[in-house]
């Protein structure tokens, strides 16, 4: 404005005028202000002044980044540092002037330094692995910078957060989700064992500790041995040896082979709660922690009494076979060697030795259907003259009360009957179509007496030897049958008279008839 204009003013005008002027200097200055052309505002006349300047001006600012716990930092495109707070510097170990002169790129570890290229030229974020001056703590910063434009030219300014913090909570929370989880697969695993312990029943699973309390007592132990779970969990094992055992201290012994040998598997009586004993199959190992200390002592013991029983059944069974085995190879023997022996041609002894064999096999077959535990007398009576029974039934008749032979007894009597039917055939009342037969027997306690008679057949002599046929019957089988044996060769047909003590036991008198 022209000062000149504001001589001749009226004195209103005049300030008015002033005012303006002082208004459009003040928009100057700020003006000026905001264009960065002023180093310094006067405010106040000659005998008040104030002077601000830039500094004053944000110094406010600076005392905030100073104050602040996160690192603050300006840096060039290059790389150069142009600023940094004390706490950027404390958290690398050195002081603000070392920082300054050395950057920020010596603290970077290697695997990081790709990134902080990347935020040098682009800015933005990223996780740096950054190492202390000490190097004896490396520790992950998350850098942020942002690019700047001044008169200068460009540069970046940003925040570094430690994130030590965070990654320590992450990682203890982690921890202990980790550790949850753990403890909830004990807990299931837990739970499973003991429901396997308690789903095996045919095994009594249980430990001792060091005391001989017991600690573990399945479902098998007490269908087992009789004690219930609640009665023994925290008391003494209880007494389930026999008083041999005891009398030897037989548990003692166990522990010590279990702790010396690693394991020990026995074979012994044990008692039950009520008292009785059984045959059992025990396996004791030691209970030790994972760092190898003695707890306790787990054992597993089944029943097997009734394996035990079957297993001497087939011993006993096994060592009876091998005895018929070799009685009946001796019976064999003796009669091919008496067969031969006493045949007039080859082909009769071939004949007679394969009837008798016959007949053996026959007396075998029926014992072998009864499990070698004996036969019926009718059966046996039945199976000599099957052969020759014929269509005339009515000519052989058997009869008696029901009697079981035991099997030696049983093969004896097929073969006495046997050699009589096989002489009625050839010489006897089976040799004609007139000709009868019956074979009959009584039981009186214990002894069975039997009588073969034949009848209308041809007159009989009385042979002038006797045959093997008579020997086998009245001397060698008589002694198998526990009685004797007679042969009477009657004019007018055989009669056999054979008796035989019946062993004690059950025996039945029901009277038996009928024809064969």
């Amino acid at each position: 404005m022209d000062q000149s204009s504001l001589v001749h003013a009226p004195p209103l005008d005049l300030e008015v005028q002033g005012l303006r002027l002082q208004l459009a200097e003040a928009l100057e200055t700020l003006e000026a202000i905001r264009n960065g052309e002023v180093d310094a505002v006067v405010v106040g006349g000659p005998d008040n002044r104030k002077v601000y300047t830039l500094e004053t001006a944000d110094r406010s600012y600076r005392l905030l980044i100073e104050q602040m716990t996160e690192g603050a930092l300006m840096v060039s495109r290059d790389g150069a540092l142009l600023y940094a707070n004390r706490a950027l510097a404390d958290a690398l170990g050195v002081e603000p002037s070392t920082l300054i002169a050395t950057g920020l790129r010596p603290f970077v570890r290697p695997e990081s330094l790709v990134d902080l290229h990347r935020l040098l030229s682009e800015g933005g974020k990223a996780e740096l692995t950054l190492q202390r001056a000490d190097n004896v703590e490396a520790f992950v910063a998350q850098l942020s910078l942002t690019q700047m434009d001044s008169q200068d030219g460009p540069f970046l300014c940003g925040v570094l957060t430690d994130l030590t913090a965070t990654y320590t909570q992450a990682r203890e929370v982690a921890e202990a989700k980790s550790a949850l989880a753990v403890e909830a697969a004990h807990r299931e695993s837990d739970e499973r064992y003991r429901l396997i312990l308690e789903g095996v029943r045919d095994y009594a699973i249980m430990a001792t500790d060091l005391e001989q309390n017991v600690t573990i007592w399945n479902a098998g132990a007490q269908q087992i041995l009789g004690w219930q779970a609640t009665e023994l969990i925290g008391r003494t094992f209880p007494a389930i040896w026999s008083q041999e055992d005891q009398a030897l201290k037989a548990d003692d012994r166990e522990r010590a082979l279990c702790l010396q040998d690693g394991r020990t598997e026995e074979e012994r009586w044990h008692l039950r709660k009520d008292g009785t004993a059984f045959w059992s199959h025990t396996l004791m190992t030691p209970l030790r922690r994972d760092d190898g200390q003695l707890i306790g002592f787990l054992k597993i013991l089944r029943d097997r009494t009734e394996q035990r029983a079957a297993d001497e059944k087939q011993s006993l069974l096994v060592n009876e076979l091998n005895h018929r085995v070799k009685n009946t190879l001796a019976t064999v023997q003796s009669i091919a060697a008496q067969t031969l022996r006493s045949a007039a041609t080859v082909a009769d002894a071939r004949a007679a030795l394969e009837e008798r064999l016959i007949a053996l096999s026959l007396a075998h077959d029926v014992l072998t259907r009864e499990s070698w535990e004996g036969a019926e007398m009718h059966e046996i009576a039945t199976l000599a003259i099957s052969p020759y029974v014929g269509a005339d039934t009515a000519r052989i008749v058997t009869g008696g009360p029901e009697v079981r032979l035991e099997p030696s007894m049983a093969l004896a009597m097929a073969m006495a009957l046997q050699e009589l039917a096989t002489n009625a055939v050839k010489y006897g009342a089976l040799s004609t179509q007139a000709g009868r037969l019956s074979i009959l027997w009584t039981l009186e306690a214990d002894v069975i007496r039997l009588k073969w008679e034949e009848k209308d057949g041809p007159v009989v002599t009385q042979p002038l030897h006797r045959g093997f046929g008579s020997r086998l019957i009245e001397r060698s089988l008589s002694a198998a049958l526990g009685g004797d044996a007679a042969i009477d060769f009657a004019p007018s047909g055989v009669i056999c008279v054979i008796t035989a003590i019946i062993p004690s036991g059950p025996a039945s008198s029901r009277e038996l008839s009928g024809v064969a």
